[in-house]
C-alpha cells in the first residue's frame, strides 16, 4: 500500500494518489496546476487507470480542478451528499470560488455514504463522515495500515476553519474525537506536511487547541 502526495502549489490543496491496480485520486486542487497534476500522475500510473476522484469536501481549493481532471482522465467524481450539491451546481459561495475571483465549473458527482469502502485492489479505505469544516466533509481511513486522510478536518499543528458556510465548531470537535478513536498512525491532511508516525498525538493536540481534551 502506498499514498503518494503532490504538495499543494499556490492555493491548491495537497493532492493524493492511493496506489493499486485501481488507483484513486483524492482531491483536485483549484485547477490552476492541471498540467502539473497530470504530469505527476503519469509518473505513477498510466493514463486511463485513475477512474475515481474523491473530494474530501466542497471548497474550491480541493474541488476546482475536478471538472477538467475528470474529463481528462475519464474519471468519476465522488463526495458526500451534503457537499455534493454545491459542486454539482458550481455554487460560487458554497464552494468559495468567489474568494479566488472565479466561478466554479459544475461537476457531475456521485455520492459517497458513511461507512462505504473504496478499494484500490491493494488496499481498502473507509469513508468516514467528518463534518465541521463543511457539513459534508469526509475522511478516508485504511484500518489495516492505520492510514488517515482527513481532508481539512485536522492538520499538523491545527484544524480546519469552522466559520465558513456550513462549518460548525461542535461538529468539528466531534469529528476530531471520532478520528482519534480510530487510532491512526499515518496522517495525510488536506494542506501542509504529512506525518507517517504520530497521527494520534497530532489529533490529541488538535483537541487541546479546540479546548476539548
Amino acid at each position: 500500500m502506498a499514498v503518494r502526495c503532490l504538495a499543494g502549489m499556490d492555493f491548491d490543496s495537497n493532492v493524493y494518489l492511493l496506489t493499486g491496480e485501481d488507483p484513486i485520486l483524492v482531491d483536485a486542487g483549484t485547477g490552476m496546476h492541471h498540467q502539473d497534476i497530470l504530469k505527476w500522475l503519469s509518473s505513477f500510473t498510466k493514463k486511463g487507470k485513475v477512474r475515481r476522484i474523491v473530494l474530501t469536501h466542497r471548497h474550491y481549493d480541493h474541488s476546482g480542478g475536478a471538472s477538467a481532471l475528470a474529463k481528462e482522465l475519464g474519471a468519476e467524481v465522488l463526495m458526500h451528499p451534503l457537499d455534493a450539491p454545491a459542486v454539482r451546481e458550481g455554487d460560487p459561495r458554497q464552494t468559495l470560488s468567489y474568494m479566488f475571483g472565479v466561478h466554479s465549473q459544475p461537476v457531475a458527482v456521485t455520492e459517497l455514504r458513511e461507512g462505504q469502502v473504496l478499494t484500490t485492489g491493494d488496499s481498502s479505505y473507509e469513508v468516514v463522515h467528518t463534518p465541521g469544516h463543511t457539513s459534508g466533509g469526509i475522511s478516508l481511513y485504511n484500518r489495516e495500515g492505520k492510514v488517515l486522510l482527513p481532508g481539512d478536518t485536522v492538520f499538523i499543528g491545527g484544524v480546519g476553519r469552522w466559520d465558513l458556510p456550513s462549518g460548525n465548531f461542535e461538529q468539528l470537535a466531534g469529528s476530531v474525537k471520532k478520528l482519534l478513536s480510530l487510532a491512526p498512525q499515518e496522517l495525510y491532511p488536506g494542506h501542509g506536511d504529512i506525518s507517517q508516525n504520530g497521527a494520534t498525538g497530532i489529533l490529541e493536540e488538535a483537541l487541546k487547541y479546540l479546548g476539548e481534551s
